[in-house]
C-alpha cells in the first residue's frame, strides 16, 4: 500500500499541479458547486438521512452530488431557453462526426472482392462444417495426484501402447472398458455420445473434429489427462437452406480481414508508443473521472505517435462517458491489458487522421443536423425529468427556479419515485460549458451529518420494566389435612 501511494503522490502532483478556475478550495459546508450555485452539506444530508435503506456511504453522497450538478446545469440551460440553443454540444457533434468519418474511410479505402461462387461457398462449408456434430469414443488415462516424472512417463507409455494396439485392430470398446478412467463413458466402451463445437475442452475438440470417421487420434493431452479418440459418426446439416447465411459470413470475414490489414499498416507507420506512466494515469482517471486537471496536465501525452499524441485530457473525456463497471475494469487491469486498451483508443485517432488525408469531410449542414438531433434528445430528457418549462416565482431568479426544481426531483429519485436518467456525454458538455466541482471534504462531512441526523431522530427505547419476583415455592397446606 505504501509503495502504491509513493507512485500515486507524484502522479497526482503532476496531474493536479497548477489547477485553475476554482478560486481557492470550496467551503467544507459545500458538497458540490455548479455555475456559481452551491449544494450544501445540510441540504444533501436532509435529503438522504430519512431514507435509511440507503447506506450512509461516501459513494452514495458522491452519486447524489454528481446528479445534482448534471440536473442543475440542465435545468439552468432549459430555464434560460427551452430550445436549449445556448447548450454547447460541439464536443458531442465532433464525436458523431469522427464516427461517420471512420465509416466513410472504410467504405472508401477498403476495396474487397466479396463475390463468391457457389463452388467457393461449398468448399468453405466442407472445411468449416458449421453446425456439424460428431459421435466419438475415447480412452482417458489420468495422472496420479502429485505425480513424479517417472509416473508421468509410465502413463504416457501406456497411452502410446494402447494407441498402437487400436491402430493394429483391437476393439476400441473392449480396451476402453478395461483401461479408461472416465467413469461416465468407460462402461459404455468409451462412448461420449454426440456433441458439437464448443462442448469439449479445446485440445480435445480440435483433435476430434479433425478426424475422419473410424480414424484413431494421436495421444491428446488436456487438463483431465491423456486421451485416445475415435470418431464413429459425423452429422453434417445440409448446405441447402444455409447457403445465403454462410455466404454473408464469408463476405463479412473478407471485409474484416482487409480492414485489419489496413489498420495494422496505419499503426505500424505511425510508430505508436505508449508511455510507461500512462498505465497509472489511466487507473487514476478511472477511479476519479471528474478530477480537475490543469491545462498543462490535460495536454500531457499518454501515447505518442508520428505527428501527434493521445493526451491525458483525451483519455479523461473518454473515461467520463463510460459506465462504472468499465471504469472498474480499467482500475484492476494489468499493464499489458492497459497497453492494448490505450493502443485501441489511439487507433481511432489515427483513423480520423487517415480520413482527413483522404479528403473525407462532414458538411456543415450535416453538423448542424447532428446538433439539432442532440438538442432534441436532451430536450426530451429534460422534459421527462420535469426540468423543461420552469417559471420563476415572484422575486425568484432562473437559478432559484432551477435549484428548487432539481431539489424536488432528487427527493423523488432518492425516495424511489423517479428513475435516474443519466445524461452521458451531455454531462461532459455541460461541465465544460460551466464551472463545476464535487467537494470530497463536503462529501465526508455529509456522511457525518447524516449519522447525526439519524441518531437524533431514532427513538430511544425506554428501559424494560423489571418483572415482579415470582414465588415458585409450593405453598404450605397449613397442615389442614386430610
Amino acid at each position: 500500500m505504501k509503495k502504491m501511494r509513493s507512485i500515486l503522490v507524484p502522479l497526482l502532483t503532476i496531474l493536479l499541479g497548477a489547477c485553475e478556475g476554482t478560486g481557492g478550495p470550496p467551503s467544507p459546508d459545500t458538497v458540490a458547486e455548479a455555475a456559481g450555485v452551491t449544494f450544501s452539506v445540510e441540504a444533501a444530508a436532509e435529503m438522504l438521512a430519512p431514507h435509511t435503506q440507503l447506506p450512509n456511504q461516501a459513494q452514495v453522497v458522491e452519486a447524489l452530488a454528481n446528479l445534482w450538478v448534471d440536473y442543475f446545469l440542465l435545468a439552468k440551460v432549459a430555464a434560460e431557453d427551452t430550445t436549449l440553443a445556448s447548450l454547447d454540444v460541439s464536443s458531442l457533434v465532433e464525436q458523431n462526426v469522427n464516427q461517420q468519418m471512420v465509416l466513410q474511410l472504410r467504405d472508401q479505402v477498403i476495396q474487397v472482392d466479396t463475390t463468391l461462387s457457389d463452388e467457393e461457398v461449398q468448399e468453405a462449408y466442407e472445411s468449416t462444417l458449421p453446425g456439424a456434430q460428431i459421435r466419438a469414443r475415447h480412452i482417458l488415462l489420468g495422472f496420479p495426484d502429485n505425480a513424479t516424472p517417472a509416473q508421468i512417463d509410465s502413463v504416457r507409455a501406456l497411452a502410446e501402447s494402447l494407441r498402437s494396439r487400436l491402430v493394429a485392430g483391437e476393439d476400441f470398446a473392449t480396451l476402453a472398458r478395461q483401461y479408461s478412467q472416465d467413469t461416465g463413458s468407460a462402461a459404455n466402451g468409451g462412448d461420449l455420445g454426440t456433441f458439437g463445437r464448443g462442448e469439449m475442452v479445446p485440445p480435445f475438440e480440435e483433435a476430434a473434429f479433425s478426424l475422419a470417421v473410424g480414424e484413431i487420434s494421436q495421444v491428446v493431452e488436456t487438463t483431465f489427462g491423456l486421451h485416445i479418440i475415435r470418431v464413429d459418426e459425423r452429422i453434417v446439416p445440409p448446405l441447402e437452406g444455409n447457403q445465403d447465411q454462410l455466404r454473408t459470413q464469408l463476405q463479412n470475414r473478407r471485409v474484416a480481414e482487409a480492414e485489419s490489414t489496413y489498420v495494422a499498416g496505419i499503426i505500424e507507420a505511425a510508430g505508436v508508443e505508449v508511455h510507461q506512466d500512462g498505465f497509472e494515469t489511466a487507473r487514476l482517471l478511472a477511479e476519479t473521472p471528474n478530477m480537475e486537471l490543469s491545462p498543462r496536465a490535460r495536454e500531457r501525452p499518454i501515447v505518442s505517435f508520428s505527428g501527434g499524441a493521445y493526451t491525458v485530457g483525451d483519455l479523461q473525456d473518454w473515461i467520463q462517458l463510460q459506465p462504472a463497471n468499465l471504469r472498474a475494469q480499467i482500475q484492476s487491469a494489468t499493464d499489458e491489458q492497459l497497453d492494448g486498451f490505450l493502443r485501441n483508443l489511439t487507433r481511432e485517432r489515427l483513423l480520423i487522421r487517415a480520413a482527413e488525408r483522404e479528403g473525407i469531410q462532414v458538411s456543415e449542414s450535416r453538423r448542424d443536423s447532428l446538433a439539432t438531433d442532440i438538442r432534441s434528445g436532451v430536450k426530451g430528457a429534460a422534459e421527462q425529468l420535469g426540468l423543461l418549462n420552469l417559471s420563476p416565482g415572484e422575486g425568484e431568479s432562473t437559478d432559484d427556479a432551477a435549484y428548487e426544481a432539481v431539489r424536488r426531483l432528487l427527493e423523488q429519485v432518492v425516495g424511489g419515485e423517479k428513475e435516474v436518467i443519466p445524461l452521458g456525454g451531455v454531462s461532459i458538455a455541460l461541465r465544460k460549458q460551466f464551472e463545476s466541482l464535487i467537494n470530497q471534504v463536503g462529501i465526508d462531512n455529509t456522511v457525518t451529518r447524516i449519522t447525526e441526523i439519524r441518531t437524533q431522530v431514532q427513538p430511544v427505547s425506554p428501559p424494560s420494566p423489571v418483572p415482579p419476583a415470582v414465588d415458585t415455592a409450593v405453598p404450605d397446606s397449613g397442615g389442614s389435612g386430610s
